[in-house]
């Protein structure tokens, strides 16, 4: 598998198309894909594109069909050229095919462009001064000539307090992002983008619950996506935490007979360390396993992990994860790296309340509300006494329309108060309905994926796959009731069922995750004096950002408490990323 990057025109002025491409291609060697119709598409990799029949427009990208063989769509495929030959081809993308993939679609107004729901391909697009330029990747709009990397400091508050929640609007200057699952038209002026695909579209109760026959439907679909992506990879990289969604992704891969070799990072202290549990389930899959330590040396603070992204959404220690990552990569020859990213948000792993008041407000008060309450209770080992003091407190903020949590710690105080006034949006939280509150969460949970889904190893050419977040998946986990969840006191609890013979207990029945954090302590302990002058002596306190009192009394001086650490790996980051667009800029 080769990583996609593709570089669309649209020109509307006239201009030879044919001299375009051959203005671009000395500026790197992409292929002319399609030269017509005032579009013009250039593609690092032949054959990544297809046509739709009747003129209909081009899908760039990987397709795979909803039904049928696990493999992805080409020219010859019978099916697409009859499903796709209808008055409607978004509907059928939408409703018969699922990847990760962009279409270009002609319209009697114009072109329309849409992004897939599972967002797996990355889509930003710009105004021109004769039409529309659209791209995988940033990089490529720069090298074309066509963006200057100007940093939009207008959208800087929005990332210091709010990262996770996907806009259209880049911090950068001019660039947007289609977000997935909706689409805009491009004609003289663009429309405001709309979505075509929404998760409450999925959300519903069927009137008798069968959790044997859900369980067994998910492992199906866990298992198509799985196997339809590993059709696109020689060799595979599996990232192996130890967890269950990491291991289901594993397990899936195993059944589709895929090429895989997994990886386990380790840390110094015992609760990074996950080995036990790595070991458990690749012996289990008969996969070698790649046991590499976290790295000081790989975790340059001036270096951000975001970098190629036109939107600042990482934490510095990250690079040291994707240098040992990307060495056991290429130590074997993978072409791509699948993760259980996302696995969390899918299956709604929260020690939250909503799930009880989901039951309350659809069932009302009952057998199955006291279940749940019994169930949260186990999950979060808390006591029943606790568990419904906290229900009591909690019954005022779910009465609420949900509002997206933001982090002004460390912030400006005017800054701080400035942004508490302009809400977090979001279309899917825009059109939350009443009464759910639980699914309301979970959707919640959806969003804070989006940014990550394309991966961070574009840098390295490195496709980053996540089948658990596939949109045949995603839909049918959303139609799993929230409580449903936690049934028998334990956390994603359906998909725990549906893969039980194919974990081994000790994954498949762990209770408490490991986590990098000691490797990010010592990051910052280890690194004090860089850290300081990087965040003192950066541009977020010179731009007064930052409120350099409270900066100064989260640094730790020898040691560490609470999370004020996590905040600081997000800065160092974001500085990192700064530096690296306006080197660009200059």
């Amino acid at each position: 598998m080769t990583l996609l990057r593709y570089l669309i025109l649209v020109d509307q002025s006239g201009a030879s198309l044919p001299q375009l491409a051959s203005r671009l291609q000395e500026t790197f060697p992409f292929h002319v894909t399609l030269a017509e119709h005032h579009c013009l598409i250039l593609m690092n990799v032949e054959g990544e594109a297809l046509r739709l029949p009747g003129g209909k427009g081009v899908a760039i990208g990987t397709i795979f069909p909803r039904h049928g063989a696990a493999k992805r769509i080409d020219h010859n495929d019978r099916q697409w050229t009859e499903e796709l030959d209808g008055p409607e081809p978004l509907k059928i993308l939408r409703d018969q095919y699922w990847g990760g993939f962009i279409a270009v679609l002609a319209r009697d107004e114009g072109l329309e462009l849409i992004r897939d729901p599972g967002g797996a391909m990355p889509c930003y697009f710009m105004a021109t001064s004769t039409g529309w330029a659209i791209a995988s990747d940033a990089e490529a709009l720069v090298r074309a000539g066509l963006l200057r990397p100007r940093i939009a400091w207008a959208e800087m508050p929005r990332y210091l307090t709010a990262k996770d929640l996907p806009s259209t609007r880049t911090a950068i200057e001019g660039l947007h992002e289609l977000l997935a699952g909706t689409s805009i038209k491009l004609g003289a002026h663009a429309s405001d983008p709309s979505g075509f695909w929404s998760p409450w579209d999925y959300v519903g109760e069927a009137d008798v619950w069968d959790g044997a026959d859900m369980a067994h439907r998910l492992r199906r679909a866990i298992d198509h996506c799985a196997a339809s992506w590993a059709s696109t990879a020689d060799q595979i990289v599996s990232t192996l935490s130890g967890g269950l969604d990491s291991s289901v992704v594993v397990a899936a891969l195993a059944r589709a007979n895929a090429d895989q070799q997994c990886i386990t990072l380790v840390t110094q202290d015992r609760l990074g360390d996950e080995r036990e549990y790595a070991r458990a389930m690749s012996a289990h899959v008969g996969a070698a396993l790649h046991e590499p330590y976290f790295d000081l040396a790989d975790a340059d603070l001036s270096q951000s992990v975001s970098r190629h992204f036109p939107k600042p959404i990482g934490t510095i220690h990250e690079t040291a994860y994707h240098a040992a990552v990307v060495r056991s990569a290429d130590g074997i020859g993978a072409d791509a790296v699948f993760t259980g990213n996302g696995g969390d948000s899918i299956f709604y792993n929260s020690a939250s309340l909503r799930p009880l008041f989901d039951v309350l407000y659809g069932q009302g008060p009952g057998l199955q509300a006291l279940r749940t309450f019994g169930n949260i209770c186990d999950v979060t080992q808390t006591s029943w006494v606790s568990a419904l003091r906290e229900t009591v407190k909690f019954r005022a903020v779910v009465r609420r329309p949900y509002v997206w949590h933001r982090d002004i710690s460390m912030l400006a105080a005017d800054l701080a108060a400035d942004v508490m006034t302009r809400p977090a949006t979001h279309a899917w939280l825009d059109s939350q309905p009443k009464g759910r509150p639980g699914k309301i969460g979970h959707v919640a949970h959806l969003l804070k994926v989006q940014n990550h889904l394309e991966g961070y190893l574009r840098p390295f050419g490195l496709p980053m796959i996540n089948p658990l977040m596939s949109q045949p998946v995603m839909e049918l986990a959303l139609s799993i009731p929230t409580w449903r969840m936690l049934e028998g006191g334990r956390d994603r609890a359906v998909v725990r069922l549906a893969f039980a013979d194919a974990l081994p207990p000790l994954v498949r029945d762990r209770r408490r995750k490991g986590s990098p954090s000691g490797f990010a302590i010592s990051l910052i302990l280890n690194k004090e004096r860089e850290v300081r002058e990087r965040l003192f002596d950066g541009v977020l306190v010179r731009r007064g950002l930052l409120d350099a009192e409270v900066l100064e009394a989260a640094i730790p001086k020898g040691s560490v408490t609470g999370r004020s650490y996590v905040r600081l790996l997000m800065l160092l980051d974001l500085e990192a990323w700064i530096s690296h667009w306006q080197g660009l800029e200059s």
